[in-house]
Formats: C-alpha cells, sequence, structure tokens
C-alpha cells in the first residue's frame, strides 16, 4: 500500500457488524469496489515482482479481469489487457522488459512520459499545485499518510486509488450519504477528470508490452462506466 494509518479513527478493523440483507448488498459492492481500487493502486505503484508476475501469466489475474468484462463498456478494455497479459511469455524476459516499459511510463520526465500525477493534468503542469494540495488535506483528514517506503507526491495515482480504496472500505461499514455524495465527487473531478488523457498519452510511447498502456486504458473506462 502506498498510505498507511497515521491516526486512530475509530472506525473497527475487524469483521463487519451485524446487517440487514439490504445493507449487506450495500456492504459487499463497496467492498468489491475497495478491492479493484486496490488492485489498480497495486499495479501502478511499483513494476510488478516474478512471483505476482508469474502469478498473472498463469490466469490469477482472470477473476477480476472476468467480473470488469461483466460490464459492457469495459468488455473491450478487458480483452486488451487480457491480451496484454497473455503476450508476456513472448517477451524474452517478461519481467525486465516490464520494469523498463513501467520506468518509461511513470519514472522518466514529465516532458516525454505520462507522469501519474494529477497536477500535470489538473493545474496547468504545475506539480505540487492545488490538486496536490486538496490530495494532502484529504490524507490528513482521514488520518493517513503516504508510505514512507514510497517516495511520491500525494496526488499520484496510486495515492489516490489506495485513498479510494481505503474510502470505500470505509462507506462499507459506514455508508452515509454525505460521505457517498462526497466520494463520489472526488471520483469525478480529482480522478476521473485526468485518467483518458494519462491512458491516451501512454498510448503514444513505445514500450515492450502492451500492459500498461492497456491498463491504463481500462482504469480510465472503469470510472467512467
Amino acid at each position: 500500500m502506498s498510505i498507511n494509518n497515521v491516526a486512530d479513527t475509530g472506525l473497527p478493523t475487524h469483521a463487519l457488524p451485524k446487517l440487514n440483507p439490504e445493507q449487506q448488498l450495500v456492504a459487499e459492492y463497496y467492498q468489491h469496489q475497495a478491492l479493484l481500487c486496490q488492485w489498480f493502486a497495486t499495479l501502478l505503484a511499483a513494476e510488478l515482482n516474478e512471483t505476482t508476475l508469474q502469478a498473472y501469466m498463469k490466469g490469477d489475474a482472470a477473476p477480476l479481469l472476468d467480473g470488469l468484462a461483466s460490464i459492457d463498456e469495459l468488455s473491450e478494455s478487458v480483452t486488451a489487457v487480457q491480451n496484454a497479459i497473455n503476450g508476456l511469455s513472448a517477451l524474452a524476459q517478461p519481467r525486465l522488459e516490464l520494469a523498463a516499459d513501467f520506468a518509461s511510463l511513470f519514472l522518466s520526465d514529465a516532458r516525454h512520459s505520462p507522469a501519474p500525477y494529477a497536477s500535470l493534468y489538473l493545474d496547468d503542469g504545475r506539480f505540487n499545485g492545488p490538486s496536490f494540495q486538496r490530495m494532502q488535506a484529504r490524507l490528513t483528514a482521514a488520518g493517513y499518510g503516504v508510505d514512507a517506503d514510497f517516495q511520491e507526491p500525494a496526488d499520484h495515482v496510486a495515492i489516490m486509488l489506495d485513498y479510494l480504496a481505503e474510502s470505500y472500505r470505509r462507506l462499507a461499514l459506514d455508508p452515509t450519504p454525505e460521505a457517498e455524495a462526497n466520494l463520489a465527487l472526488f471520483v469525478k473531478e480529482e480522478l476521473a477528470s485526468w485518467l483518458p488523457e494519462l491512458a491516451s498519452r501512454a498510448q503514444k510511447i513505445e514500450t515492450a508490452s502492451a500492459f500498461y498502456p492497456t491498463l491504463l486504458t481500462l482504469i480510465a473506462a472503469y470510472f467512467y462506466s
């Protein structure tokens, strides 16, 4: 995870309280949203290690992708990601080549790569601008801080997705209308508003595998579905 708890939130950390059937459905929905956002965050926070890569190549990502494919608007994007995963076995050194793709896309100079920071897209290319400040304020208000090992600003896409995952987990426990509205506004204005451009820029970078460009296209489409 790219964020961690830095304060006692007062929320329970174990099983959900006893719920009626309708409440259970709502809780399960938000838990599933949290799972997907956490997965996306993990994929964009760091390059895949050998264990995870081999697991994906053996089909371990299929359950999550199959679930996304059931959404009509996402089926094409899901197929592209699955095809990219299937094509990894054709690479001479899949992990190293994917790591190089990750660096080219996310770690290079922003003038030559689709840097994964909200400020670049929402603040006229100004890093650590208002978008960063708003995200930092959200993390502080929620009792989170950026993990010391993840040396990135608060408006990095992985941090924003991690925050979203944690927020969905909180909604699973206490789905108040105000919290739901606030999170929906965050998704619409702070995340979904720039992900398509990030995905579009990624398509223009030459990579050994289509994995990351197709993944970004899927993530962008997911928040518009």
